[in-house]
């Protein structure tokens, strides 16, 4: 059980966005509803459900390609047009603000109430049914997130999705720049879902999906016959809902699969400056998730560069196993703050697609956002509104000064929390979430030579000495300036920090994070993996038989971070010693054996404990002493031609490895021989 969860409320969001190419229709797919009644939408697909009560009872309808208007049900899997069931007013409010793209911020208006029972935000993560709403007693709403997921209807019939409220202040986003400004702005008690359709895997937020080699949207869409309907912005698993992490999610990466694990169920953090070799850790995460466990549905939120994905996908042979969620076509002329809001939506979407086969199928899924950089930048644009509305003293220091605020923490974590090991009397199906965040490289050019004029804010003892190297005439690079102790003046080096201290926030709400260093990438690693800053914690500091890993690789590596961490600390200290001579020979045989090019695929648990083994006992120390160090050609020929003999001379041993997760005394022995066998 993840320690920190009982300490989380039940508020919710969602997250994420970027651009969008041409793509492909193979067969499942998600279509998520939630729009407008007007023109724009009619070429896609619209559901709506309307809950009022805690038994969860709602209402559905969908609209397809046409503007005429007409009953329709997916219950017998026809198409048709109806006008959405809204369902119950339960605010109301004024446009404050708009972005172009499609976001508006409406303020609402303090005597208008939501329903008691209704909740506004259910309270678990029920399966969406049908049924006729019920009407309760009005209470008004007040707590932030309260109408998350809700639809908005505007003056001129359109209806967008609340994908941030932040009290009195509901955030829309509705991909209609010809959204009315006058008149009243509605809320309704009717929130966006998410339904499986047999006709595509690549589909937009709204569920419509291009055609493969054009940039266009089909209407053609039918909703499947039983199809059932998700909550796009569902709560988080209660403590009721979930079981133990005790299954490993075996990415494939060695590096990765012995530092810091993946559980079922479990949230991970990808760090890096670098997305290229992020997107390599995922892609080869799926591929091997889809090559080892059969059922496993993978999902992928395709926010920043969906075509540089879904070409990796096709590569890699998954394009017709992975449900991708990617921008709409609209993209061009959109605000960065109307974009990320279509990022939160497609965040929500693609864990919508994943508690669909986990609540009601009780598979296993996998969700890789990509990336979850976009949420800053839509509570960065809430934040000004909320300050150009109500003044600065209308947000708390933290948001005024990039910090976490316990309301931001809250609006990640409906996110970051949506990770979860169901129990059997949920089915026993589990989501595991992987999200991918960016950070600003740090200066690598040493060359650059600032001004003195740069220097303009710093305190005078800093002034002085940079007059001083002025006066003698010292260019003012990023190499001088550090020897003598001066911090790098430029925005970006601000701005960096401002990013880490963002990052740090979202560690702490998560379940581990992989760590990508530039310096590593630079010396050659692969990957650049920071065996000191990554870590899953899952099952640190518990009672409980909780853990991430595989045994077998447990067994194997038990002092892997310690070797590592040794050896990376003599790092320009003397080492003449015999002693640090062989500490750093491991350390070079380590890295050797979990040398891995991103989106190169995965190795098997097998292989895996095979490479590390063999640099453990010393089997890989004389090809590093002759060249063979991680990265060269040398290097990935031997543990190539080391694999392959293993597999070859004890494939028994090695199919066991890989069915139990786990090595006793015997496969040990047996593969310690056939490693020994090699050399």
């Amino acid at each position: 059980m993840k320690f920190h969860r009982e300490a989380l409320s039940v508020v919710w969001a969602s997250s994420l966005v970027t651009t969008l190419p041409s793509v492909i229709v193979p067969a499942q797919a998600w279509i998520p509803h939630a729009q407008r009644v007007s023109r724009p939408i009619a070429r896609g697909v619209l559901s709506v459900s309307s809950g009022t009560s805690r038994a969860y009872s709602w209402l559905t309808a969908t609209v397809l390609a046409d503007d005429n208007v007409s009953s329709s049900s997916n219950a017998d899997g026809r198409s048709g047009t109806t006008q959405p069931a809204l369902g119950h007013e339960i605010a109301q409010g004024t446009i404050v603000s708009a972005f172009p793209g499609g976001l508006t911020a409406v303020h609402i208006d303090d005597s208008w109430t939501s329903t008691d029972e209704a909740d506004a935000v259910p309270s678990s993560v029920e399966a969406v049914s049908v049924a006729t709403p019920k009407v309760s007693k009005p209470v008004t709403v007040t707590a932030a997130g309260d109408l998350l997921g809700m639809h908005v209807g505007f003056p001129n019939g359109s209806v967008g999705v609340v994908v941030a409220h932040r009290p009195p202040v509901v955030f829309v986003y509705n991909d209609d720049d010809l959204a009315s400004k006058d008149g009243p702005v509605k809320v309704f008690d009717s929130r966006a879902t998410v339904t499986l359709s047999e006709q595509a895997k690549v589909v937009d937020v709204f569920g419509r999906y291009a055609v493969k080699g054009e940039e266009s949207i089909s209407n053609d869409q039918k909703l499947e016959k039983g199809a059932k309907e998700r909550v796009m912005f569902a709560p988080i698993p209660q403590v009721k809902d979930i079981a133990l992490i005790n299954t490993p999610m075996l990415t494939g990466i060695t590096m990765v699969d012995a530092l810091a694990p993946i559980g079922r169920g479990q949230n991970m953090l990808v760090i890096g400056h670098d997305v290229h070799d992020m997107r390599g850790l995922a892609t080869d995460f799926l591929q091997t998730q889809l090559r080892d466990n059969a059922g496993v549905q993978c999902v992928y939120a395709a926010i920043q560069d969906p075509k540089d994905v879904q070409q990796r996908l096709q590569r890699a042979g998954l394009d017709d196993q992975v449900h991708v969620v990617i921008p709409t076509l609209r993209a061009k002329g959109k605000d960065p703050a109307s974009k990320a809001a279509e990022a939160v939506a497609m965040a929500g979407t693609a864990c919508a697609i994943a508690e669909s086969y986990a609540l009601d199928q009780g598979k296993h899924a996998v969700v890789v956002i990509d990336t979850i950089d976009l949420h800053k930048t839509l509570w960065d644009a809430t934040t000004r509104v909320l300050v150009d509305v109500f003044g600065v003293d209308a947000v708390v220091e933290g948001d005024r000064n990039g910090a976490a605020s316990s309301e931001m923490r809250a609006f990640y974590s409906s996110l970051i929390q949506r990770a979860g090991q169901y129990n059997q009397r949920r089915g026993g199906g589990s989501v595991t979430l992987v999200l991918l965040t960016s950070i600003p490289p740090a200066n690598a050019d040493e060359t650059t030579v600032f001004e003195e004029t740069e220097f303009a804010s710093s305190n005078d003892k800093v002034k002085t000495r940079i007059q001083m190297l002025v006066s003698k005439k010292i260019p003012l690079t990023v190499a001088n300036l550090q020897k003598i102790g001066i911090p790098i003046p430029s925005a970006s080096e601000g701005q960096r920090r401002l990013v880490l201290q963002h990052v740090d926030d979202l560690i702490s709400m998560s379940d581990g994070q992989i760590w990508f260093d530039e310096r590593l990438q630079a010396a050659g690693q692969s990957p650049p993996m920071d065996p000191q800053r990554s870590v899953t914690r899952i099952g640190i500091g518990a009672d409980t038989p909780s853990r991430a890993d595989a045994p077998a690789l447990r067994r194997i590596v038990e002092r892997l971070r310690l070797d590592l961490s040794q050896a990376a600390s003599m790092d320009g200290a003397d080492v003449t010693s015999k002693a640090s001579q062989s500490q750093i020979r491991k350390q070079q045989a380590l890295l050797l054996a979990m040398y891995q090019p991103a989106g190169a695929g995965g190795r098997r648990l097998s292989e895996s404990c095979t490479a590390v083994l063999a640099a453990s006992e010393g089997y890989l120390d004389q090809a590093v002493d002759h060249g063979a160090l991680a990265g060269t050609q040398q290097g990935r020929d031997v543990v190539q031609a080391l694999l392959e003999h293993v597999n070859a001379v004890s494939p028994a041993t090695m199919r066991e490895i890989d069915s139990s997760l786990d090595i006793n005394t015997e496969t040990r022995r047996d593969l310690t021989d056939a490693i020994a066998s090699h050399f």
